[in-house]
């Protein structure tokens, strides 16, 4: 068993945090653009005590949701292959989701385990490609496929955006785009 910067609450879990798998890839990682932290452990730290600063605070279950979402979500990066492209069956999420399916069998949270990126994705294409059009259309995709979890997504994608090493255009962005759809939550503060 690795050292781990946060505590485990939960029965689930502390099975999940017994996973060989999931050791490795909370293990796994340097210093790089947007993970400054290095080892995905100390982001998954990050983001559960960003969870803990969110006002209002989440509801228990709303809490114990996020908080396997964070344990997960980017603990198999250290699995994409990196000489293909971060699609598909190779991108973490999908890989990650693949996981959480032997543990989680809530629809919603394995939905948003395999999308939690998607909001940034959706920004990177208008920010870096100009492709704004398709950036929106991705985005209205996304909230499709969210419906009634779009809240618990948003509390989950600001948790994992609000690291130090991230930039916070892309939540900017996904607030204007929610906001001039007229979704508004109490938790944006």
């Amino acid at each position: 068993m690795i050292s781990l910067p946060f505590t485990l609450e939960t029965a689930l879990e502390h099975k999940i945090a017994e996973d060989p798998e999931w050791l490795a890839g909370v293990a796994w990682g340097k210093p790089r653009t947007g993970h400054l932290e290095g080892p995905v452990k100390f982001h998954i730290a990050d983001v559960l005590e960003n969870i803990e600063y969110q006002r209002p605070a989440p509801t228990a279950e709303e809490r114990e949701a996020l908080r396997l979402i964070a344990l997960i979500h980017d603990a198999f990066k250290y699995r994409v292959d990196e000489s293909r492209p971060k699609i598909g069956s190779n991108h973490h999420a999908f890989i990650a989701r693949k996981f959480a399916e032997r543990y989680i069998h809530d629809p919603v949270l394995l939905n948003i385990i395999e999308l939690h990126d998607e909001a940034y994705n959706s920004w990177r294409l208008g920010a870096r490609k100009d492709r704004w059009h398709h950036a929106e259309e991705r985005m209205s995709a996304l909230l499709s496929k969210l419906g009634d979890a779009l809240p618990l997504y948003a509390r989950f994608f600001l948790a994992d955006s609000y690291t130090e090493s991230k930039s916070q255009d892309p939540v900017a962005w996904f607030k204007t785009y929610l906001q001039e759809r007229n979704y508004t939550f109490s938790f944006w503060q």
